[in-house]
């Protein structure tokens, strides 16, 4: 079996919402490593924690995209749009 992989394509969806996420200050580096079954795309938003998001692509599962917040499951999908459109959306924070 050989290693997993982002395609090109899957790269450019995930910097071009990277890229405005980093642009507002939300985010602060980025990470990749790839293993035999999966392959994961880690955001950070310290450096000095662990990642904030991680998108993982897998190749034993039905349901190859898994986006995790904080070492949680919350979205599973077949497609990569789904997990980017995810992202997208702006982060709330409550103010007193």
């Amino acid at each position: 079996m050989s290693i997993v992989r982002f395609k090109k394509e899957e790269i450019n969806l995930i910097m071009e919402v990277y890229s405005r996420k980093i642009s507002t200050g939300e985010w602060k580096d980025y990470s990749i490593s790839f293993q035999k079954n999966y392959a994961i795309f880690s955001i950070h938003k310290s450096l000095k924690f662990a990642p904030h998001y991680q998108i993982k692509k897998n190749s034993l599962r039905k349901k190859v995209f898994t986006l995790l917040h904080n070492n949680t499951i919350i979205l599973y999908s077949n497609t990569l749009n789904v997990i980017i459109n995810h992202l997208r959306k702006p982060s709330l924070k409550l103010v007193r």
